[in-house]
């Protein structure tokens, strides 16, 4: 049922990956603990994850955005790092695994920053702007956004389990 999917597949490849994937698994989890804590879960669940209301989407939509634009600002202090130490030496990663960050990099800004940040000003901004109560379909607005960030989870899971494409800036679809 889940493929080739072993033990193999965790990053025990690599020391800097397996740390990678130790903070992006202790984040997650520190945030359900921070978010049962608060007992917060009910007023997450009924104010924001279930609103179709324009502007609290455009808001997830930019915390989407931030939460990528850290993942991605690791990959590139990562490749920097990579580079400024490789100057007279091989550096600290792999060839493969530069090529893997240099992918993951590209992919999150692009797809799961940049996109969902523009997304969440226009979600905020043009109902506003043209005098509007609401967008044209605010459950298929909804439905997109929970569509980006299960994308923005699946890319997340797949930098911890398994290992990421290294197609680089050519893996983008026409």
């Amino acid at each position: 049922m889940l493929g080739r999917l072993t033990f193999d597949a965790l990053p025990f490849y690599s020391n800097i990956a397996l740390m990678g994937a130790i903070v992006t698994v202790l984040g997650a989890f520190s945030s359900v603990v921070l978010i049962t804590w608060l007992g917060k879960w009910r007023y997450l669940w009924t104010q924001w994850l279930t609103s179709v209301d324009h502007k609290r989407i455009g808001i997830m939509y930019i915390i989407l955005a931030h939460v990528m634009l850290i993942r991605g600002f690791v990959d590139a202090i990562m490749m920097r790092a990579q580079q400024a130490m490789s100057l007279n030496s091989e550096g600290y990663l792999t060839p493969d695994h530069f090529n893997q960050i240099f992918t993951s990099h590209g992919t999150i800004m692009i797809f799961f920053m940049a996109m969902p940040f523009l997304t969440g000003l226009i979600n905020i901004i043009v109902p506003q702007q043209i005098g509007t109560r609401d967008v044209a379909f605010p459950f298929l607005n909804a439905v997109s956004l929970w569509l980006t960030a299960a994308g923005a989870g699946l890319i997340l899971i797949s930098l911890v389990i398994g290992k990421f494409s290294t197609a680089g800036w050519t893996a983008y679809p026409p």
